[in-house]
């Protein structure tokens, strides 16, 4: 079995190529998907253009605004760590996601939002089990599935996003994107 054989349907292969285009299409979508799902999230909290022209409900945040939320989750985090989280996690969902888009170190961005969605679980599930109220502009007005204060719902949109970062990180980039171009230089 060749390399690309096994990549492209994970990493046991099926044995064989698996035959279905969707072993091909599946990163593709995925990355596309969650690529642009987190640059809006990123250029939202950063306020760093208008995506109005988008989607009407996708307001840019100001950075106080998010570290505002950061701050509700009462977690006791210095003032210094605050400002460093309010634009150290949107520049970081920013760059994964053109990462994902572009197929580039497409593991290393996929593994990286798992962690990120995975500490914001552990966040809401502190939320939740402290009986705290908390509305999150994660994705702006957009309410990206759920509304209202952070609960269960937004827990589950999470481990999707989370599940599908792990999808990619299983199968790597498929075969359109700047990987599997920088791999066929390499050999």
């Amino acid at each position: 079995m060749t390399g690309r054989a096994a990549d492209a349907c994970g990493p046991a292969g099926g044995g064989a190529r698996c035959g279905v285009p969707i072993c091909a299409a599946l990163p593709l979508v995925l990355r596309l998907t969650l690529g642009a799902l987190f640059i809006i999230s990123g250029l939202m909290k950063l306020n760093l253009v208008g995506l109005s022209w988008i989607h009407p409900s996708l307001v840019a945040l100001e950075p106080r605004d998010f570290a505002f939320s950061i701050r509700a989750f009462k977690l006791g985090l210095s003032d210094p760590l605050v400002q460093f989280l309010t634009f150290a996690i949107p520049w970081t969902e920013l760059l994964c996601g053109l990462a994902l888009i572009l197929g580039l170190l497409t593991r290393g961005a996929a593994a990286i939002i798992a962690l990120l969605m995975l500490a914001f679980i552990a966040g809401i599930a502190s939320l939740l089990s402290r009986g705290l109220d908390v509305n999150c502009p994660c994705f702006g007005a957009l309410k990206l599935f759920c509304t209202g204060p952070l609960g269960a719902c937004h827990i589950v949109r999470n481990l999707g996003f989370a599940a599908a970062a792990g999808v990619l990180l299983w199968l790597g980039p498929g075969p359109c994107g700047l990987d599997r171009l920088l791999e066929r230089r390499a050999t």
